[in-house]
Formats: C-alpha cells, structure tokens, sequence
C-alpha cells in the first residue's frame, strides 16, 4: 500500500478503539455524567452537630438546618473534639457546635453565636455546605427574633421589621436554579473530550508510522498528515456540536450568546490539542511515553481551567499549566457566549490564544519521526 493512500478513514476502519474514541464514547461519558448530577443540587450532605446547650431552642436550631434539603444534621457528637476529629476522617463534611447557654441568650436578645466548620477541601460541598447553613440560621434569627418581640407587646409588622428589617436574598447571576448538573458537567465534559481528542490523534499518528514511513521533505508530509488527520478532526469537531446539543436538551442550557463562536471555538480546540499531540509524539518518538505525557500534561485540566477554584487564586504554577492546556482558553470563550453573552471583543482574546497553539505544528510535522518501529511489548491494544 502507498504511503499517500494511508488516511484516517483507513485508521478508524482498522482500531476499534479509535472509532470508539471519536464516535460513541465521549457522548455516552456525557450521559453518565448527566445522570449522576441529576439531581442538579446536592443533599442530605452530612454535618455533624456539637449541642452543648441542650435546650429547647438549640434543638429547634437543629430541626430549622435540618429541613433545609442540603443539609443533613443527624450526626451529634458529646464533645467538640470528637466532632472535629469526625471531620478530619471525613465523616462528616462540616460541625456546627451550640454553645453553652445558647437559649438563654436568645431570650435575653444578646445574639448568641453558634459556630460552623466546614472542610474546605471539598471546594464545591463546602461551599453549598457554608451557604445552607448561613441562609438557615439567618431565617432562624429572624423567626426567634419574631417571635422574641412579640412576647415583648410588639404588634406582628412591628416585630418582623424589627427582626430582620432586611432580608438577603442569594441568587446565582449565571444558574438561578444553583443546578450542579448544569455547572459540573458543561465544564467537566470539555476537559474530558479535550483528552479524548489528544489520545485519538495519538493513535492515528502513531497508526501512520508504523505502517509506512512519512516522505522526507516538509510539504508532502504536510500532506499525508492532512489526509491521515481531516477526516479525525472533522469527527471530533462534530462529537463536540453533539455535546452541545445535549447539554441544551437534557440539560436545558440555553447559551445567551450566539452558539456559532462556541462551533468556531471547538474546531479551534480540536486543531490546537492535536497540534500539542503531535509536537509530543516529535518529542519522545515513542507511542507509550507519548501518551503518558499527553494524559500528564492534561489530566489535571478541570482543577486548573478556574471553574471550581478562581484563577487568580492560583499560584504561579498553577494558574501556567492552566494556560498551556487548549481547553482552559475554551472554557473561556464557553463562559463568555453561555453566561455572559458578551460581544465579539471579549471572545477573540480566548480565540486568538487557541489560535497561537498552531505555531509550533510545522516544527512537529517536521519533527516527526520517519516511522516508528512497532514494540510488541509496549502495543496499545486495538
């Protein structure tokens, strides 16, 4: 067979696993996301309760954080050291201590104070866990208070003003419902099929050299690999409209902005981490070291793309690695169409960046080893 006749349709009809890779797989990861978060909000997290009070009022604190569905209070602990070494070992994912003489000062109107932990670790839990527990006990405050007043001769619109003259409310700019499944899983998805992309191009190219060697000279390398490559980008480009299309239909994720720049936005993605791809496999010229580093250099794309933890909070290692991953920039524009529906000046700085992960593709496809010596011993299985 000539080396210029080798192209990807020809590598997808001869690996399973690579038509696995850009076909069906990442789709269905995609549902069982979804149905793990269908719930959309978490519940009945687990929170351990110190109450050394044990009177009427700090009980009725515990039934009023009970009822919240978030919240799960029925885990007591008799000290504060058995509660905080519950959460050290995970038990419990934050404590909540009464202190002493708890309804005695709520009778009295000194504000008594009932202090929380939470473990922080848990980004997204912990802060869902912070959030219940301050709405609850604020909404507790203002009912005691109610009902403290009108003990005291206050008429009912006299003690509510009193009691809580201003009431907050917390509502979520971008994902009103606080939907978990509408936030984990638009962000999570990208940074799995990010990985998808990088793996199916590795094999492809890797399916390439061992079977015949590239020609010598730039452009006619250039060639075999747009022959050997259009048809995998075109299909992985397609599964990422596919994901989009499921997000707004299991999902109801209705973007504010124009979806056509998110579709510009994945074709540039899928250019940029196959251009990665390839600049790896020119590096190692070994297909078990090259995917070994492409899942190193990628896997920790979720925790550094800066949706569960801010950016800029990151440290300097961090927030760079974050940079060099392809879906950290989409993520990016994602944000930008799906929330904030901002105009083409903000999206062509995520776009331009994607862009400038080509540059180092005509080193790559000039790097890249004439063919690559088939190892029984390190085969990938197909």
């Amino acid at each position: 067979m000539e080396p210029t006749r080798l192209n990807g349709w020809q590598a997808l009809r001869s690996q399973p696993w690579l038509l696995a890779l850009v076909g069906w797989l990442p789709p269905l990861l995609a549902l069982l996301f979804i149905a793990v978060f269908e719930t959309g909000t978490p519940r009945s997290l687990p929170v351990g309760v110190v109450d050394l009070d044990h009177t009427s009022e700090s009980r009725s604190l515990q039934r009023y954080l009970d009822a919240s569905p978030a919240l799960d209070m029925l885990h007591p602990y008799p000290s504060a050291s058995e509660g905080a070494e519950a959460l050290q070992r995970g038990e419990v994912l934050a404590l909540l201590i009464i202190p002493r003489n708890f309804g005695r000062d709520l009778r009295l109107s000194l504000s008594p104070e009932a202090v929380a932990f939470y473990n922080s670790q848990y980004l997204l839990a912990g802060k869902f866990i912070s959030s219940a527990l301050t709405q609850s006990s604020m909404s507790f405050a203002a009912e005691a208070g109610v009902v403290l007043r009108l003990g005291q001769g206050y008429t009912l619109p006299q003690a509510v003003a009193a009691a809580a003259p201003v009431r907050p409310q917390i509502t979520s700019l971008y994902n009103a419902g606080m939907s978990y499944a509408r936030f984990l899983v638009t962000t999570i998805t990208p940074a799995l099929w990010q990985i998808v992309i990088v793996v199916a191009t590795l094999l492809t190219l890797c399916w390439r050299l061992e079977k015949a060697p590239l020609p010598t000279t730039f452009s006619a390398r250039s060639v075999s690999l747009w022959q050997l490559l259009t048809p995998i980008s075109l299909l992985l480009w397609l599964q990422g409209v596919i994901l989009l299309g499921m997000f707004y239909y299991f999902l109801g994720w209705s973007p504010e902005g124009s979806v056509a720049w998110l579709m510009v936005g994945m074709a540039l993605m899928v250019l940029a981490v196959q251009s990665m791809a390839t600049l790896i496999l020119a590096t190692v010229a070994n297909k078990i070291r090259a995917l070994s580093l492409c899942a190193a250099y990628l896997a920790p794309a979720f925790a550094f793309m800066g949706i569960t933890f801010p950016r800029g909070d990151m440290n300097i290692l961090a927030r760079t690695w974050g940079n060099l991953m392809p879906s950290t920039h989409y993520i990016e524009l994602q944000v930008a169409v799906a929330d904030h529906g901002a105009p083409l000046a903000t999206l062509l700085p995520p776009l331009l960046i994607l862009l400038l992960f080509l540059l180092p593709l005509p080193f790559a496809i000039h790097a890249l080893p004439k063919q690559l010596n088939i190892n029984p011993a390190e085969q990938v299985s197909s």
